[in-house]
């Protein structure tokens, strides 16, 4: 069985073998279907098996490199049309993913496509001789410079470092970075980071990356990898956020000592939600807001207020301690609200299951 088509119904097939068509489904204007396409030239589709999830070898992967330009989705659309006719594995289909990028076929690998991600689609197979995936809008190709400041979470909010923003920052040198990108829920791999070609190393605690898409749609978030040798993470930013210690434009991401945030992991919790971000609450002075609270559906994710006690942030009660430290054990990317010292604020997360992400929440 082949894939003869993709968008639009071709009709019977010259091939003797059955076929199953394809078709996308825009993106609502209001949901990111009115941006800047343009920067498309790669788009890569996969096929997965019925093995899928466990061996990501069982599957089949094409790209097409697209010149035209495509200003709108519509564009991209109709530079698709009909360049894709792929086998379906021989476990089976259970689904498809198509991604939408810069860059050029010859960049991609077998992982994760890299390059700004514009847009995404997927969609599981039930069987039947059709499927239909809708887009999901990443990153719009508009972009504007972008500095990126990481900051450590707990640096900032205990010891004698507290509330104090050159302790705080990243440490320069062989390992010190930052890289934007996007975060994209998926149906193969769960939570996907989008690595964009936008990065570059700190100096001075601060990742001086030039021209970056900063502009995403609802269902996919900012996303960066940043940090030094020892502390890093990689999550949903926002750079419509107050800061703590980033200065001008820049945008503040948050960091955690990875064998700290790694020695604190639960199983427990991880069995029912696999993401984990750490997260501090902090007030327009950098000071830790004790009290504090996270709101998050249960559906989508469980809180846990810490405190570090020796290698570990070990659970304290129903609010934040001394240090506003938090976690969130999540399965995605989901909307959360803070409140704390009479103030409240709402924010987007989200992280990967095998490495942590972190969040810096400043309620002013």
């Amino acid at each position: 069985m082949r894939l003869a088509s993709i968008l639009l119904a071709l009709g019977a097939s010259a091939c003797a073998e059955p076929v199953i068509e394809m078709s996308l489904t825009l993106p609502a204007m209001n949901a990111g279907g009115d941006f800047n396409t343009s920067c498309v030239t790669a788009i890569d589709m996969i096929t997965m098996g019925e093995n899928y999830s466990t061996t990501e070898t069982d599957s089949v992967k094409t790209c097409i490199e697209v010149t035209s330009s495509p200003a709108t989705f519509a564009d991209v659309k109709a530079a698709m049309q009909g360049k894709f006719n792929l086998a379906i594995p021989s476990t089976g289909l259970s689904g498809v993913e198509i991604y939408g990028r810069r860059g050029s076929c010859k960049s991609s690998d077998d992982t994760l496509p890299p390059g700004d991600l514009v847009f995404y689609a997927g969609s599981r197979y039930i069987g039947g001789d059709s499927i239909s995936l809708p887009m999901i809008a990443g990153a719009s190709c508009d972009q504007v410079p972008v500095a990126i400041r990481p900051v450590d979470i707990v640096k900032l909010t205990t010891g004698t470092t507290k509330g104090n923003c050159a302790a705080a920052k990243a440490v320069d040198g062989q390992g010190s970075y930052a890289v934007l990108g996007t975060l994209t829920p998926t149906i193969g791999k769960g939570v996907m980071f989008n690595v964009g070609f936008s990065g570059a190393s700190l100096v001075n605690g601060v990742a001086t990356i030039g021209m970056g898409s900063t502009t995403v749609g609802p269902k996919t978030c900012l996303a960066a990898d940043s940090g030094d040798a020892t502390s890093s993470s990689i999550g949903c930013v926002d750079p419509e956020a107050p800061t703590a210690c980033a200065v001008g434009n820049e945008i503040e991401t948050a960091i955690i000592n990875l064998d700290l945030a790694f020695d604190s992991l639960e199983p427990s919790r991880l069995a029912n939600f696999p993401n984990v971000l750490w997260g501090a609450i902090v007030n327009s002075n950098k000071l830790p807001i004790a009290g504090a609270t996270i709101e998050i559906d249960p559906k989508l994710g469980e809180v846990v207020y810490v405190e570090p006690v020796g290698t570990r942030l070990a659970p304290t009660g129903t609010a934040t301690g001394p240090s506003g430290l938090f976690g969130i054990y999540m399965n995605g990317i989901a909307p959360i609200t803070a409140r704390g010292a009479g103030r409240n604020r709402t924010l987007t997360v989200g992280g990967l299951d095998d490495f942590p992400a972190a969040t810096l929440i400043v309620l002013n």
